[in-house]
């Protein structure tokens, strides 16, 4: 009498999970660095805009005005470093949630209120830090 003996055993062996691990991991050692580097392109391409977005505020200002800035009535040179400082004047520049900025704003009017240089640096504490977006009265993007 032959016994014939029939295996039931199911479920992966020791090498088949370990070479499924190692795929997993190669595959993450890829995706990560660019998942990182969209992350940053993103915020760069949100300072971009909102550095647009003020210049196109400070054109319409100009237009109402004559310059880029007036104090008592009369056209004249500022530097304005901090958001609300720059919503203050500009209003149409709504930049987001400020608790969360990846950059700093910061305008230089010179000239007498005829010429400005807006620029979105990045903060020390991010994946942006050092990096500067720049526009001018000119719509001139390189950073001085």
């Amino acid at each position: 009498m032959k016994y014939i003996y029939y295996s039931n055993k199911k479920g992966f062996t020791l090498i088949e999970l370990l070479i499924t691990m190692a795929i997993i991991g190669i595959l993450a050692g890829i995706a990560i660095p660019l998942y990182t580097g969209q992350r940053t392109k993103a915020m760069i391409a949100e300072a971009e805009q909102n550095v647009e977005t003020l210049r196109l505020a400070m054109e319409q200002y100009y237009n109402e005005n004559g310059c880029y800035y007036k104090s008592g009535g009369a056209c004249s040179t500022v530097t304005l470093s901090d958001v609300s400082d720059i919503k203050a004047v500009y209003p149409a520049f709504k930049p987001g949630n400020t608790d969360n900025l990846k950059f700093d704003y910061k305008i230089t009017i010179t000239g007498g209120g005829s010429n400005f240089t807006a620029v979105a640096e990045g903060k020390t504490d991010t994946a942006v830090a050092g990096i500067k977006v720049c526009n001018d009265q000119d719509n001139a993007k390189e950073c001085p």
